[in-house]
């Protein structure tokens, strides 16, 4: 073997780091990994962990940063403590040690919450020292703090009874496993929602994390579109909206055959509502129409309104005409049962489609089946003022129902 040097080293007349050989050598990480461990490890002992610093001087992109992150985690290299001072919680802050510890576990989505600038806050040492470290979480006494974020709506102080607060990282635990399958979470802001998830009590942490999926099947059966933020379901207390277990565990919607009495209830009761459906602005045709005097744009916007401004209820009539019922909910089934029948037919009924047409409602099309039903006629006169008499009866019957859907449409949107 020659024995010339092969590693030539400079005169150490800058700075440098010393770092123990077994972290280049430690056969759990990868070699991406282990860069960073050396990276990290070679800084001030305030240094501020950003995941855009490291993509930057990784030149990788942010899930590999993440992953790199989360190795270190597993082999017991970092680990996120919950600092406190003066009885109350501060920043977490994520230790690195430069010999990993025996025992670590690795939390869920552990550097999601870090902070996403691009650059750390300053790459000088703060003249501030650092906070102490407790002992306990590590056995090497000069090991590196790097925060990693503040919880400052997440920190709690001791409860009057004298008993410790929860754990920060059973709290952050329990957030993850909780939104990991939130509907289009990936696309959201993560930091908000978990601050929000921070400032609850316990007692509500608990109840938004039961009832969940509870309120998660509620908006669907209400068709909803748009499922709110967790940071809105958090801090507006959603589940509140939700019934307790043993409310809940009645059925909410039934499937209803179409022109029968709760379908038909159902039917109006959306008509009731605010149209929600979007209205597309006239086409070249209409317009053409309109420049020739053959109808006017008051009249193209009501057709438009008539057709898309009730989603609910065209999609009910286009469901009826193939014979397909509908989830009709249970809360209109005892009013439903003083609708009246008409026949398809009558005069009734041709009153009835001419109330439609003057609220701007749409009337189901196609053949009806002998008898349809609506809200009940009472008294004697003009066949037009008993229908809209009978309409606005029900309306105050539902009232309660009405205003829990306007409400929870408020909180969709």
């Amino acid at each position: 073997m020659s024995q010339e040097a092969t590693i030539r080293r400079g005169v150490r007349n800058a700075r440098y780091a010393a770092i123990p050989n077994h972290v280049f050598e430690d056969d759990r990480l990868s070699m991406e990994a282990r860069w960073l461990l050396s990276y990290l490890l070679s800084k001030p002992d305030n240094w501020t962990v950003v995941i855009g610093d490291i993509i930057k001087k990784g030149n990788c992109g942010r899930d590999k940063a993440r992953k790199m992150i989360a190795e270190l985690v597993d082999a017991g290299y970092a680990e996120r403590e919950q600092q406190r001072a003066d009885g109350k919680f501060g920043a977490s802050v994520l230790v690195i040690f430069d010999e990993p510890r025996v025992s670590a576990a690795a939390e869920p989505e552990g550097v999601a919450s870090l902070p996403q600038t691009d650059l750390p806050a300053t790459a000088s040492p703060s003249p501030v020292p650092p906070a102490p470290v407790k002992s306990a979480y590590s056995n090497n006494s000069d090991s590196a703090n790097t925060d990693y974020q503040n919880l400052r709506e997440g920190g709690r102080e001791a409860s009057e009874d004298g008993q410790e607060p929860e754990d920060p990282r059973k709290i952050d635990a329990a957030f993850w496993a909780l939104v990991k399958n939130w509907p289009q979470f990936d696309g959201m802001p993560k930091e908000p929602a978990r601050r929000a998830w921070h400032a609850l009590t316990a007692d509500e942490r608990r109840e938004a994390a039961e009832r969940f999926p509870r309120w998660l099947q509620l908006l669907r059966a209400q068709k909803k579109s748009y499922t709110p933020a967790p940071s809105t379901y958090f801090e507006e207390k959603l589940w509140k909206d939700v019934p307790a277990q043993d409310e809940a565990a009645k059925p909410v919607n039934a499937m209803a055959a179409p022109f029968g009495k709760l379908w038909s209830a159902a039917r109006i009761s959306e008509l009731l509502m605010a149209p929600t459906g979007i209205i597309a602005p006239p086409t070249q045709f209409q317009l053409s129409l309109i420049r020739q005097g053959k109808t006017t744009l008051d009249e193209v916007r009501a057709e438009q309104r008539m057709r898309c401004g009730w989603p609910a209820a065209n999609t009910m009539h286009e469901r009826a005409r193939e014979r397909q019922g509908w989830l009709c909910p249970l809360a209109l089934e005892e009013v439903a049962q003083s609708f009246q029948q008409v026949h398809r037919d009558s005069e009734q009924l041709a009153v009835w489609r001419r109330e439609h047409q003057r609220r701007g409602w749409p009337f189901p099309e196609g053949r009806l089946p002998d008898w349809v039903y609506f809200p009940p006629i009472e008294g004697d006169g003009d066949p037009e003022l008993l229908v809209a008499e009978a309409v606005e009866r029900f309306r105050d019957q539902i009232s309660d129902y009405l205003a829990n859907r306007s409400k929870g449409d408020d909180h969709a949107a």
